[in-house]
């Protein structure tokens, strides 16, 4: 068994609150979590309203089935209008 993880940092352009940023975040993580089936929560950046960090884990025997699950859940993050993609990274354990 592998385990994928992948970081997503990102900014979130129509956020002027924090309140703002949790709306969107927590719909843009539902989202996801239905579409992918993966485990998501954000991880840093908490007291900022204009930029959020993300973790996704994802579990299976094929390191290829990882990295293309986590690929195409950042590709979906990246078709989202209301965020910018600062920068990414997987890793496979």
């Amino acid at each position: 068994m592998q385990v994928g993880i992948s970081k997503v940092k990102f900014l979130i352009n129509d956020s002027f609150s924090l309140k703002d940023k949790r709306r969107i975040n927590q719909g843009l993580i539902s989202k996801i979590r239905r579409k992918f089936n993966v485990s998501i929560a954000e991880i840093d950046y908490r007291d900022s309203y204009k930029q959020s960090l993300i973790a996704i884990v994802t579990v299976n025997t094929d390191k290829n089935h990882l990295f293309a699950t986590l690929s195409n859940v950042v590709n979906f993050m990246g078709k989202e209008p209301r965020i910018v993609i600062e920068d990414y990274d997987v890793e496979v354990i």
